[in-house]
């Protein structure tokens, strides 16, 4: 599963945060809940950062070909103090929906980062960099590497009802954070559809 450019925007303005994201998976990936990854890489050309991860095999980061750094998830439990990345559509009702749902949410957390790239934001969630990241619209080869990568480092990567990421929200935060993010996502959600039926 491989998604050449994740970050395209971030590509075509020159913005350093772009990713090469490659992954071997198992089952189907056009199947949601029926594939998992297996190995993964995601690599930002312009600043030489590469994440691996394999399964049972932990996940790393290296730099300009430096050495390998062991990736762990932070370990922040308290949602008022959890920095938070998430991205946004290119449909503008999808853009719009989202951004409904991040104005519900915003209250309650740290703050939010916008970074452009859904492979290198799980790989900041596996770093400790940011706390969580969700997203609603990715497809299978903007998270299949990334998915890797954060649940090595020892976090966690799911839906909102269901136990495995898909197109409908990626969720991925360390295991501390992630059942109360997820609680707290599900009720934004479900005020803005409420608000908006």
């Amino acid at each position: 599963v491989v998604d050449p450019i994740d970050g395209t925007v971030n590509y075509l303005y020159r913005i350093a945060a772009y990713s090469v994201s490659i992954a071997a998976v198992v089952g189907d990936p056009l199947t949601e809940g029926d594939w998992s990854p297996v190995a993964g890489a995601v690599v930002n050309p312009v600043s030489a950062e590469a994440y691996s991860a394999a399964l049972g095999q932990g996940a790393f980061r290296t730099q300009g070909g430096g050495s390998e750094v062991r990736l762990r998830c932070g370990d922040q439990g308290d949602l008022a103090q959890a920095l938070v990345a998430t991205g946004f559509g290119y449909a503008a009702d999808r853009r719009a929906w989202q951004a409904a749902v991040l104005a519900d949410l915003l209250p309650d957390i740290r703050d939010i980062r916008r970074m452009g790239s859904a492979a290198l934001d799980l790989c900041r969630v596996a770093e400790g960099s940011v706390d969580a990241y969700y997203e609603r619209g990715l497809n299978p080869w903007d998270l299949a590497a990334g998915w890797l990568v954060v649940t090595e480092a020892g976090g966690r990567v799911s839906g909102i009802r269901t136990p495995t990421p898909g197109n409908d929200m990626v969720v991925a935060s360390g295991n501390a954070l992630h059942d109360s993010f997820v609680d707290r996502l599900e009720q934004a959600i479900r005020t803005i559809d409420v608000t908006s039926a």
